[in-house]
């Protein structure tokens, strides 16, 4: 019973949920590359600000105990559905060393209509009458499932939306599951001592 509060106390923390996840897969499946990709123009800049969290934060060479472990999952950033027609290639069915985050929004701001065209080329035509929402969604999903089905591990974060709150909840989050994967991993989240050794040395130059 003790343990079920456990496990049921870590699902209901997705902050520490992720962090778990994340390490596991690092530590114990040899996925040391995190991807994020987003499927939304508006929130690109976020891979990018990630990226710079999570290697920055977990990078290290020691642990709190000082002993050399050099430690970190590698981050990289891909943008759906721009990447999932050339880096998803190696994703799919290259080596199993990466896990791939989906960020995705079910409610953009704008809705674009797919019109009818070309009615002579069936292998187009059947778009008209959607919308890019929906095939931005059905990318998605589909990528999802060819990663799924490929043994290549993956997960999503969806937003209802992007705007100031939600964007300043999926910021917390990453931050918060960055700090818990400093603690499992047993480093300092909160230092750069490799950032630091190259501008003393540039400030020496």
């Amino acid at each position: 019973d003790a343990l079920c509060q456990k496990s049921k106390k870590l699902w209901e923390n997705p902050a520490l949920t992720g962090a778990a996840l994340h390490y596991l897969m690092d530590k114990a499946k040899g996925k040391n590359i995190h991807v994020m990709m987003p499927y939304s123009h508006a929130l690109r800049d976020v891979s990018d600000w990630f990226r710079q969290l999570w290697a920055e934060s977990l990078g290290k060479r020691s642990d709190r105990a000082g002993k050399r472990v050099h430690t970190g999952q590698t981050p990289e950033k891909a943008l759906g559905v721009t990447d999932q027609h050339s880096v998803m290639q190696l994703y799919i069915e290259g080596p199993f060393d990466k896990v791939v985050t989906f960020l995705t929004v079910d409610e953009f701001h704008a809705t674009v209509p797919i019109p009818p065209a070309f009615p002579q080329f069936g292998s187009v035509n059947y778009l008209g009458g959607h919308t890019l929402n929906e095939l931005m969604s059905a990318e998605q999903h589909a990528t999802e499932q060819a990663l799924t089905q490929n043994g290549k591990p993956n997960c999503a974060i969806r937003l209802d939306r992007v705007d100031e709150e939600t964007v300043g909840a999926l910021l917390y989050l990453l931050e918060m599951q960055t700090a818990y994967t400093g603690e499992l991993y047993n480093i300092n989240a909160f230092d750069q001592p490799g950032v630091e050794l190259g501008k003393e040395f540039t400030y020496g130059l």
